[in-house]
């Protein structure tokens, strides 16, 4: 039996396989598009999000092997939403993953665009997939409700409101802009093999609590968020409490000890 960082590291390689092989020179006028678009996907971060699909459609007896599009899927969405959150109009940072940011590098405009394209080619990814249309229809329509006002773009939008900040608001905020995709990445694990709607719940559910540890977590290391709010007694405490929840949920599944570590490590990173 392989142990979580040779799971790990295993998932990671397949996701890096196929996302360096999906942009590929065409000589059609747009390279320095692509050239954008690969700057901030690759190398990209921990793909977390990635991994938890692959090991949701594994526990709920599907292949992994199978479900590597819909896992890059959420990378090239989670890549995206990276680059328009850097944008001056939106949260301003010149600097991510230790490089200049997309705009900084290749100017406003041709960040928009990547960002724009990753979002459509995480669509076009998904649709790739081998498994069922039916599962693809399924983790399409997850990944829009991730990507729309019920998630990512939602919460954005919150997040520019920076007036009368409450711990209800920057709850409202986290739930969209950071948990809503790691909760999609495990529902659409599930879904990407068929499982059962409750199934497909119980793994969002999941993914909904870990990314609120993991964002309560973020904020401690950064000193902002709840962190700047409650302080940082409150904020680890939040920390343990989210955590807590993942793992009872996790309890709805079978052969969870990866997650289970995976959670740990998450919940108690160091960067």
């Amino acid at each position: 039996m392989i142990d979580a960082k040779e799971r790990f590291e295993q998932y990671r390689a397949m996701v890096e396989y196929w996302l360096a092989g999906r942009f590929t020179p065409a000589e059609d006028g747009a390279d320095g598009l692509r050239e954008a678009m690969i700057y901030s996907l690759i190398p990209g971060g921990k793909r977390v999000r990635p991994v938890l699909c692959l090991e949701f459609a594994r526990i709920c007896g599907g292949e992994p092997e199978d479900v590597v599009p819909v896992a890059c899927g959420l990378e090239l969405l989670h890549s995206y939403s990276l680059i328009h959150d850097d944008l001056p109009c939106m949260d301003d940072d010149d600097e991510r993953r230790g490089k200049p940011s997309s705009h900084v590098k290749f100017g406003a405009g041709t960040a928009v665009l990547a960002g724009d394209c990753l979002q459509a080619e995480a669509f076009a990814a998904v649709c790739d997939a081998p498994i069922s249309e039916s599962a693809r229809f399924r983790c399409c329509r997850i990944l829009s409700g991730a990507a729309g006002i019920g998630g990512i773009c939602g919460g954005q939008y919150m997040d520019l409101d920076d007036t009368d900040i409450t711990a209800e608001g920057l709850t409202a905020t986290d739930l969209c802009k950071t948990a809503a995709l790691i909760a999609a990445a495990c529902a659409m694990g599930a879904a990407a093999v068929g499982a059962a709607e409750e199934t497909v719940a119980a793994a969002r559910d999941f993914g909904a609590a870990l990314g609120m540890a993991f964002q309560c977590r973020d904020d401690l290391l950064d000193g902002d968020g709840f962190c700047a709010l409650l302080g940082p007694e409150k904020c680890q405490q939040m920390t343990e409490s989210y955590t807590q929840d993942a793992y009872a949920l996790l309890d709805k599944f079978e052969d969870t000890e990866f997650l289970r570590t995976l959670t740990e490590k998450l919940a108690g990173r160091e960067s």
